[in-house]
């Protein structure tokens, strides 16, 4: 057995408190971190494209709620049938607004009027009166003339980047 002499078990206990203080810290540090909702911690057009489709549903879902629309992400796994949310929200002069909403996460794709259209139609099937489209990339010309009096609420980069901006 090794004998320290008194200075260094004095030396041992200090860089024994100073290496548990650096991790207590560092775990505060990332749970502060972690605590942060999607909305605070992507706030960059560049930050946004870089998300998973998962999260970039979760962001939105999170966006929507701040709205003051109750949320609930789509359920099934693969193919979802063009719906990653389902959204319902009290009105003065409606008994309930009901919308569904279509998540495009891309880096450089535009979104096409086939989307839309699908959108559209999905809106009729689930009678639904509003429907939200929303994108970290553009939409083509042809998106917004066909959706410009049908309830069908585009939603681009940019304009994405605003309404996370507005929340405070």
């Amino acid at each position: 057995m090794t004998d320290y002499t008194t200075e260094q078990l004095h030396s041992i206990a200090i860089l024994s408190i100073f290496t548990i203080l650096f991790f207590y810290k560092m775990i505060a540090i990332i749970r502060r971190f972690r605590s942060k909702s999607l909305l605070a911690r992507n706030r960059t057009l560049k930050k946004l494209k870089r998300l998973s489709w998962e999260d970039f549903e979760l962001l939105t879902m999170e966006l929507f709620e701040r709205e003051g629309w109750s949320v609930k992400g789509n359920e099934k796994k693969g193919a979802d049938g063009g719906v990653d949310i389902w959204m319902q929200k009290k009105s003065w002069h409606k008994k309930n607004i009901r919308a569904i909403v279509q998540c495009k996460r891309y880096e450089d794709a535009i979104v096409t009027i086939k989307v839309i259209r699908e959108m559209y139609g999905l809106m009729h099937e689930y009678e639904v009166d509003e429907v939200y489209i929303v994108t970290t990339s553009r939409f083509t010309k042809e998106c917004y003339v066909f959706s410009s009096k049908k309830h069908i609420m585009l939603i681009d980069g940019v304009k994405l980047l605003k309404l996370i901006h507005k929340i405070k």
